[in-house]
């Protein structure tokens, strides 16, 4: 160690100046060594402190304190070499933006800075696109995940569209394919193994026919063999007719025909099996479904020919459940003609 108290070399005799250099050149050969500061200090003035773990240090530029470089007993004075090297300790760095982030590795707009507490940010050409907190890995502006496969030609990606609200997807305790017509993972081991329509629970990959519980059904075109209904509402849910108002009020039987020739044709019906020319002007209607009773009703109207002439017409016979005859009489009601069109309507109970 040595220190000396100025470095001014007073008049003297010749043995007390060499006396004063010695201690000069001492204290500039050990860089002013001691436990404590040196008493008179300058400005850029070095300073070995034995006192501090043998830290070099240098008095700043004002000439009130001293800098620490570092410990001198430490290969490069404890500094991290340009090239290699180990640090120990904590690195504190500026937080920086999305737009100068505290590390890059040349793109001065890309890297990796502090967003806000516990959370790292990671952009890219300014902008933000990952950051990381205690909640995981969030990726931003609906970019994606992607797996490539092999050879690194192809990928999988997985990203977020448009939502309303935070989703959720848990991958289940299992070891397999998923989303694929070749999935290899059961049915029963997902977290939702069964959906559930109305009241009715379906397994997944099951087949159900029949649903209970539905208040209501929206479709474009509904297909059924058997359709059972209370009511029939229209859009706006106001009750239009009932299912027995149908059974009860609508033709159960129509036909157009003509009873000009041999035999009588069917021009268009419905609920009609045959028709039988009795005579003339009298035709035998077959029913496809039998009447519950004879008390059915009927309505008969016709047209004589091309120009529309209108004649009498009646019914003849006696109803029965599976058929009845027509009978088509002149204007004047006094004898069975033919004609070209006769328009008959039944309804009644089937």
């Amino acid at each position: 160690m040595a220190q000396v108290t100025d470095y001014d070399i007073a008049n003297a005799s010749g043995a007390s100046v060499r006396s004063d250099l010695n201690l000069v050149f001492n204290a500039i050969k050990t860089l002013n060594s001691g436990s404590t500061d040196p008493a008179n200090t300058s400005a850029f003035m070095p300073f070995v402190d034995t006192g501090d773990s043998n830290n070099l240090k240098i008095r700043n530029s004002s000439n009130n304190g001293f800098t620490t470089i570092g410990p001198v007993d430490t290969a490069n004075l404890g500094l991290l070499p340009v090239s290699g090297g180990t640090m120990t300790g904590v690195l504190a760095l500026s937080q920086g933006v999305n737009s100068a982030p505290s590390i890059n590795f040349g793109d001065s707009t890309t890297g990796l800075y502090k967003r806000g507490t516990n959370q790292i940010g990671l952009t890219f050409a300014g902008t933000e696109r990952i950051f990381l907190d205690q909640n995981g890995v969030n990726l931003k502006g609906t970019k994606a995940v992607r797996f490539f496969d092999d050879d690194d030609s192809h990928y999988v990606e997985m990203k977020a569209g448009t939502v309303t609200t935070n989703r959720t997807i848990t991958l289940p305790n299992e070891t397999g394919t998923l989303l694929t017509s070749g999935s290899s993972i059961s049915n029963s081991a997902l977290a939702n193994s069964s959906i559930t329509v109305g009241s009715t629970s379906i397994s997944l990959g099951a087949t159900q026919t029949t649903f209970s519980g539905l208040t209501s059904l929206t479709s474009t075109t509904l297909v059924a063999t058997n359709l059972k209904a209370t009511n029939y509402q229209d859009a706006s849910g106001n009750t239009l007719f009932t299912a027995t108002q149908i059974k009860q009020g609508r033709l159960k039987v129509w036909i157009n025909y003509t009873n000009t020739g041999d035999p009588d044709v069917i021009n268009d019906s419905f609920g009609v099996s045959s028709i039988t020319q009795v005579s003339t002007g009298v035709t035998r209607v077959n029913f496809s479904t039998n009447f519950s009773n004879v008390n059915y009703c009927v309505a008969v109207t016709v047209r004589k020919d091309a120009n529309g002439g209108s004649r009498g017409h009646g019914v003849t016979g006696t109803p029965a459940v599976g058929e009845m005859q027509i009978e088509t009489m002149n204007a004047e009601g006094t004898s069975r003609e033919n004609m070209a069109n006769v328009y008959v309507m039944f309804s009644g109970d089937t």
